[in-house]
């Protein structure tokens, strides 16, 4: 900056610059490149290392305004775009900044009368079970029917909320409205599907959720099982010992958590199992190139492997495509949510979807997973219609048998995954059944249910691996089922274990192959690599010895090549190499190269003339950026 520049400190931590002498936007953006260089530090402040990004904001007068508040609010304007753009940067202020900044202003004053007004309403996007097809519940999400903008997306208008404060009595509107909208559809028989509700931070760290909670179900009359609440992985971290307090009072209520977005946050397995939540929702982000990306598909896997283990449900948002769904339904996902199946609907077609039962094609479904099957052996007739009933919602192929015998020849004839079998049978107990079964059977997952134990022989079969569970009668539904779904999951994991270990014996094989290529490939790229790093020794030794200043300029303005000549002409002796052009080479060759960096022109430096070449590099490579030389015109 020259002498005819000030500078003075708005704030703490705001300076403002006034340069009357600047003739273009260039010489503009020189000082403020400047600036940032001369902040970059490092400060070494009580023994630390202590580093500074700046932002620059730059107006130009009177091209932008001509008063001097005016250029104040621009230059502030362009700065906070430079922090948004990362920081470290600078931005020219723009009449599209200004516009976007009263647009905000507008849009805010709108959002502090649109409860009132009754100008938000909810869609509704289904989620679908990924072994029935069947729809399992929605996620209720906002919109805001705007006056005069018409239909507002959510991405305009909830971080405004989430900046005023609005989003807890928004918040609260939404749950109540989702759970009686919810009743409704029960009430209807439309079934009984879940309703998951998004939660802001301030709702969790603000208000009192749970007391939310309780009167959104207690004016709805919605039971609280049907209810779930999700929450971002970064809402969990913020505050854990706080958020694990607010949610187990939560579970107490009969709410269910999820964790929504799950993959994209910073949580560690360690605190994962410190809440109490139910599920996981895989980010759209893994989902939207998992048939390409091998990365994302081992992503997602691995999610659903820790979920399942920690006996978490999955979701995964985001699905578009049949593609996306076959892959999720092959690594055992539980449930889906997407544009494949519908896009967030109004109250009126979600609930048209309801009534006509729509779900994934039967069809695609069975070429896409395998089919479930389970084997019911029990010797009393009602027991085994009460199992069928209970379990046919659950997408299963069900046989049945009366008799240890029966159930062996159903096994002989019949592909069977999973075994519950009574103990107490004539002619063969369970235990005994199911020891034939591990030997005849091996592939199988058994489970004894009964209401008679023989403690002793229930222990041995145990150990010796014929029977995977004990459960007693009477059941619990929901425990059962839960146990039921566990086996499967076991099976289909033993499965694949199966099958990865036999494709990579296969896949072995063919490595060996593959690497006696390699190597022979190896050795003669060594050999390539030998000749290159002579070749480029050459040519360093040749462009040091050459008696004209020679400099490359990258794309960042910054001098990645100069020669030896150029160091002692334009540098003063002191390597240029890694410094930016700005800051270093000589005032005549910056000015003779203007905004362009590509001119022919002939030039004084330290009186003598040259010829001065710029021309732009990546013809005859991929390098980038402006080559200079500078030919002496007197020798």
């Amino acid at each position: 900056m020259d002498d005819t520049g000030t500078v003075g400190c708005l704030g703490v931590d705001e300076f403002c610059i006034i340069l009357p002498e600047i003739a273009r936007s260039e010489d503009a953006t020189m000082v403020a490149r400047k600036v940032i260089d001369s902040c970059a530090g490092p400060y070494l402040i009580d023994g630390n290392d202590l580093f500074v990004w700046a932002s620059v904001g730059i107006t130009l007068f009177p091209d932008d305004a001509d008063d001097s508040a005016s250029l104040i609010h621009n230059a502030h304007t362009a700065m906070y775009r430079a922090k948004n753009q990362g920081r470290n940067t600078y931005q020219f202020f723009t009449m599209e900044m200004n516009r976007n900044a009263q647009d905000k202003m507008r849009l805010e004053t709108d959002l502090r009368y649109a409860l009132v007004n009754g100008e938000f309403l909810l869609y509704y996007q289904p989620k679908v079970s990924c072994i029935t097809g069947k729809i399992t519940g929605f996620e209720a999400l906002l919109r805001w029917q705007h006056s005069a903008r018409g239909l507002v997306g959510p991405d305009e208008f909830i971080p405004l909320l989430e900046e005023t404060g609005l989003i807890v009595p928004v918040g609260e509107w939404v749950l109540t409205t989702a759970c009686a909208q919810l009743r409704c559809w029960h009430d209807e028989g439309l079934g009984t599907p879940s309703m998951a509700v998004n939660v802001s931070e301030r709702q969790i760290h603000v208000a009192d959720l749970c007391e939310t909670v309780r009167q959104a179900l207690a004016a709805s009359g919605l039971a609280p099982i049907y209810l779930e609440l999700e929450l971002t992985e970064s809402q969990l971290m913020k505050d854990v010992d706080g958020v694990i307090g607010v949610l187990e009072r939560i579970k107490e209520i009969g709410v269910k958590i999820t964790v929504d977005d799950f993959g994209t946050g910073y949580s560690s397995l360690a605190y994962l199992k410190r809440f109490p939540i139910d599920s996981l929702k895989v980010d759209k982000a893994f989902v939207q190139d998992i048939i390409a990306d091998p990365n994302d598909v081992s992503i997602t896997r691995a999610i659903i492997t820790l979920a399942h283990n920690l006996k978490l449900k999955v979701v995964a948002e985001g699905v578009e495509t049949q593609g996306q769904l076959g892959l999720l339904i092959a690594n055992h996902c539980d449930e889906v949510q997407g544009y494949y199946f519908s896009r967030p609907l109004p109250v009126e077609e979600a609930t048209a979807l309801l009534r006509e039962g729509r779900s994934l094609d039967s069809r695609m479904m069975a070429g896409l997973k395998p089919s479930r099957t389970l084997l019911l052996v029990d010797d009393e007739a009602n027991i085994l219609s009460a199992l069928k009933r209970l379990l046919r919602r659950d997408g299963y192929d069900i046989l049945t048998a009366m008799s240890a015998e029966q159930g062996l020849e159903v096994l002989a004839s019949h592909r069977v995954d999973v075994i519950i079998s009574d103990q107490l049978m004539p002619g063969m107990s369970g235990v005994e059944f199911l020891r034939r079964v591990k030997t005849l059977h091996p592939d199988t997952v058994r489970l004894v249910l009964s209401g008679y134990t023989d403690l002793q022989a229930v222990t041995d079969a145990i150990n010796e691996g014929a029977i995977y569970k004990f459960l007693s009668k009477p059941w619990d539904d929901g425990i059962l089922r839960a146990n039921i779904e566990e086996a499967f999951r076991n099976k289909e994991m033993a499965d694949e274990n199966r099958r990865l270990h036999t494709g990579l014996a296969l896949a072995n094989n063919q490595m060996t192959v593959v690497n006696e290529q390699l190597q022979k490939m190896l050795v003669n790229k060594d050999l390539q690599v030998m000749r290159d790093e002579s070749l480029l020794n050459i040519v360093q030794e040749v462009l040091q010895q050459l008696p004209w200043p020679i400099i490359g300029i990258d794309d960042e303005f910054i001098v990645a090549l100069a020669n030896t000549a150029a160091d002692v002409i334009c540098g003063e002796g002191k390597p240029l190499l890694g410094r930016n052009m700005y800051a270093s080479l000589p005032a005549s060759l910056l000015a003779a190269l203007g905004s362009s960096m590509v001119a022919e022109t002939d030039i004084d430096i330290n009186g003598i003339r040259y010829r001065l070449r710029g021309n732009s590099m990546g013809e005859h490579s991929r390098s980038r950026g402006v080559l200079l030389v500078l030919l002496p015109l007197v020798l």
